[in-house]
């Protein structure tokens, strides 16, 4: 997945939900703006559930789908 991909996804105004899809299969679904985070170099992103978090490197998504 390119930088640009998500970047231009997670960062539209106003906000519209999006999942993320691994390589492994698994997904997450980011339905609001405090389900994600990211560095300034958006290398890695973080989805926030409501008391867990994880680290999903750009190389293992697979596909972004706009919900």
């Amino acid at each position: 997945m390119k930088t640009a991909d998500i970047k231009d996804v997670a960062e539209r105004q106003p906000f519209r939900p999006f999942t993320v899809r691994l390589n492994n299969g698994a997904a997450y679904k980011f339905d609001q703006p405090r389900n994600f985070g990211a560095p300034e170099d958006y290398r890695v992103i973080f989805y926030f559930g409501a008391s867990n978090w994880t680290m999903l490197d750009l190389d293992s998504i697979a596909e972004i789908t706009q919900d």
